[in-house]
């Protein structure tokens, strides 16, 4: 034995002076399609640690034994492989852009693949698409990125997060958010913890075939993020800023002016003493005469003018021409102007890698503070990371990759779940009436100063019967709405390699975030007015993930086999507590100990857990022909023991036509040319609650006493939501610098998750309405659609390349089966109808037919088949005749709420949608533009609507109500053939205002958009200039992000909610940036 080790150790030796003795050093240049030279290309010498990298010029040099394999490799760029032979030391080299290669790697579920081995669909964004984005949140730069991708992220509040829809929507009544995954594992935090400066890659599994392996959590699809890693080659320390400035990205409504403001008024009330007491006011005249007298006292309160309340309009409701504003008052009457600002943006990073044959380090740590558009909102953040693979032995790494955060976020009402909230800004400043001042006036129009002199701020009781005892601007002082989050994550890994084909990898995953929300409402105005009032909520998450994954991968001559098999295990626990209290000690001190009465205070906790087992198989021959199979078997927690077990798997295929011999003779036109088709299933337990299989009871109190009622009836029979997929592609390559891929896919969901009706001996679970309800799978959907992508290298040359690209989609969504209970009348569900063949966003809307030119009033079609009109149904009541209007043999109603009819209305999907880019570079010099658009599709325009209606109580109005209807043309008669005006505006009436601008399909209007998403410049410094300053690399760069969105009507924010409705909340923020990068 001891010989046999002698004699191995001795011939090891032997071995390894013999490699070293035929090392030889090589060197060369490695640059892109364009000539540019390429820095941080990885050069690895095949099946061993040995590696370095280009520098800032490109350049490498490194010693490699001869004849051994070197591989050039370099993110957004095509692999290249060479042999290092005898006699030959110099080799240059060119790698050929991603987009022209299906060589690039991509981020996989549990792996990496060539694109060209791709069966299912994957889109990717690389670091340096990332760096083009003054984003606080990664999946920001998505936007745009890819066909099948929708991105909502038009809110300018800082932190918040953009919302996600991949290929359509999954479910009716659950979650279609898609599955967050970072660094190999499931993600259960925010995205916002994460760095944008850190992330690597965005890769984005569209169908089932590619995301499959992800079971039960990936019906929506699964959206990985990959940090960044230390890189083998010298140490690189990076220092960059950028500065930017936010403003509105979309601009205000069109509103009246303050003397527009007073006519509307004036009409408004003129019209309603003529329609409500014509007793009083049997003429014109009269009712005139009123309105001019008793406007200001009786509904407006405040007189702005230098006019006497009663002087202030002519006979015709006029604003008389002298009537001037009071010098006090004009500087002081647009609250847009106190509310807005300027915001600013800095953000700073630092981040460093190191890397040997034994170890590969990153690290980073950023700063980012902003302050949004919006006065007391902004966001601080705090980023740290170490990512560290340490090779102890051939056969064994191991790594890890620590990450925290610490956010403090300063936040204002202005979310669409609060668009009526008194303090949100955009409902406050948007709707006051433009007479109202911000601060208090006396008499002659002069600022009423305080005890100190100082201006203040007009709550309203004395001056307007608009939001009397509210203040949007002076609450937004006073209180307070802040988080603090803190994030800490943790992975680690071992990874072990034996029997030459095999790895066995070990991976652990803990993140573990604490947020405290505190609140504060002041006791001088609003909410907490006379007491003050605080509360805290906490919320503690913790999960983990562990995963034990066995790879084996071996070529047999042409054909190539690797085989995954794996476990993993998902915990996630989430506890929150509560607490309220009221009557404050001290003025403007948010701690709770400064409040007296304890109002609330509760905690609960929630756990949900995942167990997996799945396996994939990938097989390709000849690099042309390609096959994947996978499958996943998960247990939910959610379920019941007897349904708790689920399989999802996928198969595809692909095949690279362009590497068939027949295909030679057409290489000069399609330089690659691939087709690939996949189907698999996978689900959504997300849209089930936790608990959803038990029965659950509410414990509340009254008067110390303990009480306990049903809050929810046990479905021991449901599963979570399915989703099958099938898609097919083509993807071409086309004289040497065009690709197009063309998609088809179709997307069903099954055992949709509904609420049935059950007796209510069954128990009622509410302590609101009589309803006894269980949760059942009952539903099926689909979305289908065709995705396009193209792009073009229109010209290109030494140094030099312009390329332009485009994507589109077209998205049907459909539901195929509801509720036995529902399939005939269908589910209303607000402006929506959902009904077997129809879409999750049909609108289902009253008909407006227009404005009849006799009266002025809104008119629409009237329900034939649940009241009587004309013997239409004898059966059932007839339409009141004051409500009723015939006109030529129709029959239309006044009355919409009780008698209209609702019909469809359109869909807030829109018929296609995608974005298209230009990108050009010269030299050290690029520029790129990226536009977002859609086209068709409709939005309800709550905003808008609010605006036109005036019921008496004083508030803003669109500039498009001046042209309401404001008398009988001359010639109109009951039978006039244009008597209906489809596109008018009804008479401004203070009484008939709710029916005549009632909820209809009037307020619809067309979605369509385009919106100039990002341009972006950047410039390296020369090479010989940075050296004198002994610096590796100098990149300036400056761009502008949502510079302008065009839509049907200025000021509406068509992107703004899924369900197409435009409400008073953030809009897009603008951002000019600029930013300098430093490589030391």
């Amino acid at each position: 034995m001891k010989q046999t080790l002698l004699s191995f150790f001795v011939g090891s030796m032997i071995l390894t002076s013999v490699a070293f003795a035929q090392e030889k050093k090589v060197a060369g240049r490695v640059v892109g399609a364009d000539g540019k030279p390429l820095v941080g290309v990885t050069i690895v010498v095949k099946g061993s640690n040995q590696a370095t990298q280009t520098d800032s010029n490109g350049n490498y040099s490194f010693s490699v034994p001869t004849g051994k394999i070197i591989v050039f490799k370099s993110l957004g760029y095509g692999e290249k492989t060479l042999i290092v032979k005898e006699g030959a030391s110099t080799f240059n080299v060119t790698l050929e852009d991603s987009r022209e290669e299906l060589s690039e790697v991509v981020v996989v579920a549990y792996g990496t693949a060539k694109k060209e081995s791709l069966t299912g669909s994957v889109s990717s964004i690389g670091a340096k698409d990332l760096e083009k984005r003054p984003v606080t949140n990664a999946f920001a730069a998505l936007e745009g990125s890819a066909a099948g991708i929708q991105i909502n992220n038009t809110s300018g509040m800082p932190g918040d997060e953009p919302s996600i829809r991949i290929r359509g929507f999954s479910s009716l009544n659950g979650s279609n958010d898609p599955l967050y995954v970072v660094d190999g594992v499931p993600f259960g935090g925010d995205i916002s913890d994460i760095n944008p400066n850190d992330v690597e890659s965005i890769s984005v599994l569209k169908d089932a075939s590619s995301s499959a392996l992800y079971g039960s959590r990936a019906s929506n699809g699964v959206i990985i993020i990959t940090t960044k890693k230390g890189k083998i080659g010298r140490s690189q320390v990076n220092v960059s800023t950028d500065q930017g400035f936010y403003s509105r990205g979309i601009a205000e409504y069109s509103r009246v002016n303050d003397r527009q403001f007073m006519e509307a008024m004036w009409t408004g009330y003129r019209n309603n003493l003529l329609s409500t007491n014509s007793k009083a006011y049997p003429t014109t005249e009269l009712a005139n005469a009123e309105a001019s007298k008793s406007l200001i006292s009786n509904y407006l309160k405040l007189n702005i003018y230098d006019k006497e309340d009663n002087k202030l309009f002519d006979e015709n409701g006029k604003l008389v021409s002298d009537a001037q504003i009071k010098n006090g008052y004009r500087d002081d009457l647009d609250w847009f102007s106190e509310v807005d600002r300027v915001g600013h943006r800095q953000n700073y990073n630092i981040d460093g890698t190191t890397a040997t044959d034994k170890a590969k380090v990153f690290y980073s740590t950023g700063y980012l503070n902003e302050k949004g558009y919006i006065k007391n909102s902004g966001l601080k953040r705090f980023t740290g990371r170490l990512n560290a693979e340490l090779q102890a032995k051939d056969w064994f790494k191991y790594g890890f990759n620590l990450a925290g955060s610490h956010q403090i976020s300063d936040r204002i009402s202005g979310s669409t779940d609060d668009a009526g909230s008194f303090t949100n800004p955009f409902n406050y400043a948007r709707s006051i009436a433009p007479i109202y001042p911000i601060h208090l006036h006396n008499a002659d129009g002069g600022y009423a100063p305080g005890l100190l002199g100082e201006k203040q701020y007009d709550n309203g009781e004395s001056t307007r019967l608009q939001y009397v005892g509210r203040h949007t601007i002076w609450e937004n002082e006073l209180n307070s709405d802040q988080t603090i989050k803190n994030t800490m994550n943790g992975r680690a890994f071992l990874e072990f390699k034996f029997l030459k084909d095999f790895t066995f990898t070990v991976n652990g995953d803990l993140n573990v975030r604490n947020s405290e929300r505190r609140t504060y409402n002041n006791a001088i105005i609003g909410d907490g007015v006379g007491q003050g009032r605080a509360a805290r909520r906490t919320y503690r998450y913790k999960n983990y993930t562990t995963q034990q994954l066995l790879t084996w991968n071996k070529d047999f001559g042409a054909h190539h086999i690797d085989v995954l098999a794996g476990h993993e295990n998902y915990y996630d626990n989430m506890s929150y507590l509560y607490g309220y209290k009221t009557d404050e000690i001290f003025a403007g001190k948010t701690d709770m100990i400064n409040f007296t009465k304890i109002t609330s205070l509760y905690d609960y906790q929630e756990d949900y857990r995942v167990e997996s087992y799945l396996s994939r198989a990938r097989y390709n021959y000849e690099g042309k022909y390609f096959a994947e199979a996978s499958i996943r078997r998960d247990g939910s927690s959610r379920f019941s023991a007897d349904n708790r077990w689920g399989n999802f798997w996928s198969l595809g295929g692909s095949w690279i036509v362009s590497k068939e011999d027949f295909f030679k003779n057409a290489l000069n036109t399609v330089n690659d040319l691939k087709v690939r088709a996949s189907y698999g299933e996978v689900g959504n337990d997300e849209s089930a609650k936790k608990y959803a299989h038990l029965s659950l009871y509410a414990m509340d109190q009254n008067a110390n006493a303990g009480a306990v009622y049903k809050s929810q009836i046990p479905s021991p029979d449901l599963i979570w939501e399915t989703s099958s997929s099938f898609s097919a592609a083509i993807e071409a390559k086309l004289f040497k610098r065009a690709n197009l891929s063309i998609e088809y896919f179709n997307k069903q969901s099954k055992n949709l998750i509904f609420d049935l009706n059950l007796p209510l001996s069954a128990g009622p679970n509410s302590t609101s309405t009589a309803v006894s309800t269980v949760t059942k799978n009952i539903g099926s959907m689909s979305n289908r659609g065709i995705e396009l992508t193209f792009d073009v290298d229109v010209l290109r040359g030494e140094g030099w390349r312009w390329n332009v690209g485009a994507n589109a989609t077209w998205l049907t969504n459909k539901i195929l089966s509801l509720p036995e209970e529902n399939r005939e009348n269908g589910v209303i569900t607000g402006n929506f109808k959902w009904v077997e063949g129809g879409g999750r966003y049909d609108f289902w809307m009253f008909k407006y037919a227009g404005v009849d030119q006799m009266t002025g009033k809104s008119l629409y079609l009237a329900d034939t088949e649940r009241f009587n009109v004309n013997g239409s149904a004898p059966d059932k009541a007839a339409i009141p005749a004051a409500e009723l209007v015939e006109i030529n043999g129709k029959y239309y109603v006044t009355n919409a709420s009780t008698y209209g009819v609702r019909d469809w209305s359109g869909s807030v999907i829109p018929k296609m949608s995608g974005s298209f880019n230009t990108n050009f570079e010269y030299k050290n010099f690029s520029l790129s533009a990226l536009f977002t658009y859609a086209i068709g599709g409709k939005v309800f325009d709550s905003s808008y609507r609010d605006l036109m209606s005036m019921s008496g109580t004083p508030g803003a109005l669109h500039t498009d109500i001046m042209n309401s209807w404001s008398g009988m043309p001359e010639g109109m008669t009951t039978t006039s053939e244009n008597r209906l005006d489809p596109n008018g505006i009804p008479a401004i009436n203070f009484s008939q205002s709710n029916m005549n601008n009632f909820t209809s399909d009037r307020f619809l209007i067309d979605g369509s958009y385009l919106v100039v998403k990002n341009i972006a410049f950047g410039y390296r410094l020369p090479k010989q200039l940075i050296n004198r300053i002994d610096l590796s690399s100098v990149t300036i760069v400056a761009g502008i992000e949502n510079l302008a969105t065009m839509t049907k009507r200025k000021g509406m924010n068509p992107q703004q909610q899924w369900n197409g409705i435009s409400t008073n909340a953030w809009v897009t923020p603008r951002t000019v940036s600029f930013g300098v990068k430093v490589g030391l």
